[in-house]
């Protein structure tokens, strides 16, 4: 687990194909260099899907926000998976003030699978 100030992150491989980040406490610049480091690297060079777990995320501030479109752009590019969970109330309003609510329209908030140790993703049946 990687902790900065006031963010903790666990990254966990699931099935070969998907990186999960698990976030906790508030999602911020708080010297989150690190952290887009490593998800970069995982949708660009391992060409990995991506997740992004904000269950336990209690703030989200402008350079998060940044952070998540960039991911969502580069997945296109690199024609990649990248979803967020877990958008609880206050991060839906941060979205909703920053004009931002549909490019998250899509993700699956509830009833998602865990472990002890990790998150289960189960993509969307459409």
């Amino acid at each position: 687990m990687i902790n900065f100030e006031k963010l903790s992150y666990r990254e966990t491989t699931l099935n070969g194909h998907t990186i999960v980040f698990r976030m906790e406490g508030e999602f911020g610049s708080y010297r989150n260099q690190e952290l887009r480091e490593r998800i970069m690297a995982a949708l660009k060079e391992l060409k990995k899907n991506v997740i992004i777990d904000l269950t336990r995320v209690e703030k989200i501030d402008s350079t998060a926000v940044a952070l998540l479109v960039e991911s969502i752009r580069v997945s296109e590019e690199m024609n990649t998976s990248f979803k967020v969970i877990g958008i609880n109330n206050k991060i839906k309003s941060t979205l909703e003030m920053m004009d931002l609510p549909t490019l998250f329209d899509d993700i699956e908030i509830t009833k998602v699978p865990r472990t002890s140790n990790h998150l289960l993703y189960r993509p969307k049946i459409f």
